[in-house]
């Protein structure tokens, strides 16, 4: 199985079309943020990928930001649970969590998520603190193999990304010695070069094959590219 995360900064960059035609073939789930055009109507990519199944929110975070999550599943898998986490709650960021049956009552589970972008310094606060807390709680019961991923807007050294780390989540990010998940579209807007935003988290029975994060400008962050075994 095949899993690209990407924050799509509302598909701006034009050549990301061709980056989501690429992958299409052979990518079972995309977890997409800012996946809104710039019009705040219509899902960037719906056209592109009319045959997936999609599951798309949106919600205010804090005074000024709208984000919108967007995951598309290739439509041989069952979906059989669906939920936002973080919703009702404005000073979270939130996740689209999916139950996906991946073969006889085997699931997997997955969370696309969008953290909270305010301030930006990607450093620890109460409501980050507790916006991981409310990811780690939601998943502790489940059963079966577990994946986190998206743009947290955090920086790799923070407790609110090591304490997935304390529960137990492997960290590709750090394990993979990815060296950063931005790009010079992010850099060239912003004083301070920030090298991380994005992680990927996943459970200890999730078989990874390869994991890459490829320095591509196709927004002002770069995809995460999981394939799995299941």
């Amino acid at each position: 199985m095949k899993i690209v995360f990407l924050n799509a900064l509302q598909g701006q960059i034009e050549i990301v079309h061709q980056f989501i035609q690429s992958q299409s073939d052979d990518t079972d789930i995309f977890c997409f943020q800012e996946s809104l055009d710039a019009s705040g109507l219509k899902i960037f990519c719906l056209d592109q990928l009319s045959d997936y199944q999609y599951f798309f929110d949106k919600k205010k975070v804090n005074p000024t930001d709208e984000f919108a999550n967007t995951t598309f599943i290739k439509p041989n898998y069952l979906v059989s649970d669906t939920y936002v986490i973080g919703n009702g709650d404005s000073a979270v960021g939130m996740g689209i969590y999916n139950k996906i049956e991946i073969s006889n009552n085997n699931f997997l589970n997955i969370c696309n998520v969008h953290g909270n972008a305010r301030p930006g310094d990607k450093l620890d606060n109460p409501d980050r603190l507790r916006q991981s807390q409310l990811i780690i709680d939601y998943f502790k019961n489940l059963t079966g193999p577990k994946i986190i991923g998206g743009d947290f807007n955090l920086d790799i050294n923070t407790k609110s990304v090591s304490m997935f780390e304390d529960h137990g989540f492997r960290n590709l990010i750090k394990e993979f010695n990815i060296p950063t998940t931005r790009n010079k579209i992010a850099w060239d807007q912003y004083v301070d070069k920030q090298l991380y935003a994005d992680f990927l988290f996943v459970s200890p029975d999730v078989k990874v094959v390869n994991f890459s994060v490829p320095n591509l400008l196709i927004s002002d962050h770069l995809p995460m590219i999981l394939e799995i075994e299941i």
